[in-house]
């Protein structure tokens, strides 16, 4: 079928001048490439409800350090994709209107904040360049998933989509975590580090951290399907991704699983999150006024796998608390003169204020204030009781995010998780996904404040 569309000796040769002819400039394998535009023919074939499996795979098995760069632009195999689906979508598909909700529009927000700021604070060209190919990334990934989780068979599906990649990518994980020998070097830069004398695997991803949390945060979504769809698929997809995030050899991604597993005991005192929460930062305030360091120097005492930088992490909010007027207005380029080693912005929270100032930090904050709104809404309220467990596992799963935020800036393929799980609440907020029946039961005097919302 592939040679139908294109004949694989043109494509071979298209792809030998792409990377030979922009060899000073684009960074990419051969066979990555061609991957790279069948997976794009891809989404052009499989039927609507199969467009996302292109996107899942890419993001799983194709490293992120890939692209072909043409006059300081980047493309890479999953802005490929992107393209390919937002072309499919507005040319070939008829597909209905979105109704813009709460979720959109702070994302779109948070987005065209983040750009604006950035470019100010650059002032070039360059700037506005790669702002424009982050709109890309997010506007059209958000799009696109918008488009397509359309109802909870499409959300069960795509779960069951990364379920049977974890089934393969673990069968990786293992051979690096045995042998040192990442078989993703050969469609891109990846590397194993070696920390503590254990092997710190990454696969396919720009980072071991990376790695982890990716399928760390998606554990609570294969528990969720385990209990009401496939046990033997899921419960595996479970044990694959723990075993990847013990691979990965690093304190983030086995904190963010703690979390998870944590979530997912207490389901039943759902009701109690808001008076857990508010606790929590009670708890916080008072060991603040107690303890002779910062609250936040309780990061430094994190080290769950031996070798951790738990103080780099605390010294880093320390002092972008201390530079908080450096940065407010605009963000700043570079923390590096903060102290040593502070150029590593190892913090979601503190890399939205650097790079788009306190009000795009704010605006983040309240995007993720509503997606756990519409998650934990939905867990106490929904007449089905599998959609009660599985948007609470949906909500576990955006809190180990949360704290993975802490420790760690995304980038690379986690993104298109991230995006994905903000589309999903984006779909679940509109009311989309319950057009074959209610969703919300009449409550008399919900608890915390949690009134149901009818369309």
């Amino acid at each position: 079928m592939i040679k139908a569309i294109v004949p694989f000796n043109i494509l071979l040769a298209a792809t030998k001048a792409a990377t030979g002819a922009a060899s000073g400039e684009s960074s990419i394998h051969q066979v990555t490439l061609i991957l790279g535009i069948l997976f794009a023919a891809m989404v052009f074939i499989v039927p609507r409800k199969y467009i996302l499996l292109p996107f899942v795979i890419v993001t799983c098995f194709i490293p992120a350090d890939q692209r072909v760069i043409s006059m300081g632009l980047d493309f890479t195999p999953l802005r490929f994709l992107i393209l390919a689906g937002v072309v499919r979508l507005l040319l070939l598909d008829n597909v209905y209107p979105l109704k813009i909700t709460s979720i959109d529009k702070i994302l779109i927000v948070w987005a065209i904040s983040g750009a604006v700021i950035f470019v100010i604070q650059w002032g070039d060209a360059g700037a506005v360049i790669y702002k424009c190919g982050v709109l890309f990334d997010t506007l059209g990934l958000y799009w696109i998933f918008r488009k397509n989780l359309d109802n909870w068979d499409s959300i069960r599906r795509v779960i069951k989509i990364f379920a049977v990649c974890v089934l393969f990518m673990s069968v990786f994980v293992a051979f690096e975590w045995t042998t040192g020998n990442n078989l993703f070097k050969y469609l891109g830069a990846v590397h194993t580090e070696v920390r503590v004398g254990r092997y710190r695997c990454e696969a396919s991803f720009p980072h071991s951290i990376m790695l982890g949390v990716f399928w760390g945060t998606l554990v609570p979504l294969f528990a969720g399907m385990a209990k009401i769809d496939d046990k033997v698929l899921f419960g595996s997809a479970c044990g694959a991704a723990v075993f990847i995030v013990a691979a990965s050899a690093s304190s983030t991604p086995l904190m963010a699983l703690a979390v998870a597993i944590a979530g997912l005991m207490v389901y039943r005192f759902r009701r109690y999150t808001r008076i857990a929460m508010w606790s929590f930062v009670g708890l916080l305030a008072c060991l603040h006024m107690i303890m002779k360091a910062p609250v936040w120097h309780l990061i430094s005492r994190v080290n769950v796998v031996g070798g951790s930088t738990g103080w780099h992490r605390y010294h880093l909010i320390d002092k972008a608390i201390e530079y908080f007027n450096e940065w407010a207005l605009i963000g700043t380029k570079s923390t590096e003169h903060w102290g040593w080693g502070l150029g590593d912005t190892t913090n979601q929270y503190i890399l939205e204020g650097i790079r788009g100032g306190f009000i795009t930090l704010i605006f983040f904050c309240i995007m993720l204030y509503l997606i756990f709104k519409v998650f934990l809404k939905i867990a106490i309220y929904a007449t089905d009781e599998k959609y009660r467990w599985l948007s609470w596992c949906f909500f576990i799963s955006l809190a180990g995010h949360c704290v993975a935020f802490i420790a760690v800036s995304y980038f690379g393929q986690i993104m298109m998780l991230w995006y994905l799980l903000l589309a999903a609440a984006g779909s679940l907020g509109q009311n989309i996904v319950y057009s074959q029946a209610p969703v919300f039961q009449p409550v008399t005097n919900p608890p915390f404040g949690l009134r149901p919302q009818y369309e």
